[in-house]
């Protein structure tokens, strides 16, 4: 059986909700980005990369991608994000964070949402700032308006059943 590592980083604990669930279908180690090191990526076969995306970037990436030799281990990533999953949202993303190695890295989406309780002072005040732009948009796009509502106060849309595509590909592939 191949050894799977889940290197993480998770301010507001969406992240950490859906490692938690990925562990619990499939046998992982986790540690969090901050207390990983190079050697301990050499240990393992598989390494998945979780965080939040914030201004279209996922949290944490370049640092991890300085951890882990993209050619010679098998590496995904999963992203966090308040805003529901669809193409125009997602190829963005991939472009941001992995235009120079998408062809060798796993990507996967999963909703989550947005933890006021849990962001900082400087957080909660780019989210207000991010309302106030989009809301003086004009022409909006949909994705604008779900996004305007979505940012005015807490919410939750975290769901087990989001990480079923990137355990079935674990499973088959890695013939658990």
């Amino acid at each position: 059986m191949k050894k799977i590592l889940i290197v993480y980083k998770s301010k507001t604990g969406f992240t950490k909700r859906y490692v938690d669930w990925i562990c619990e279908e499939v046998t992982c180690d986790t540690r969090t980005l901050n207390e990983t090191k190079s050697s301990d990526i050499d240990k393992y076969d598989i390494i998945i990369y979780g965080a939040g995306i914030r201004a279209g970037f996922i949290s944490g990436l370049k640092k991890f991608k300085k951890l882990v030799d993209i050619n010679n281990k098998k590496v995904i990533v999963f992203a966090t994000g308040a805003v529901a999953k669809s193409d125009d949202m997602i190829q963005p993303v991939i472009e941001n964070n992995l235009a120079d190695c998408k062809s060798r890295v796993g990507f996967f989406y999963f909703e989550s949402g947005i933890c006021y309780e849990k962001m900082g002072a400087f957080s909660r005040g780019m989210m207000r700032i991010f309302s106030k732009m989009l809301n003086a948009k004009k022409d909006k796009s949909e994705i604008d308006e779900e996004m305007s509502k979505a940012i005015m106060s807490s919410f939750d849309n975290s769901k087990k059943e989001n990480i079923e595509s990137l355990v079935t590909l674990l499973k088959e592939y890695y013939k658990f």
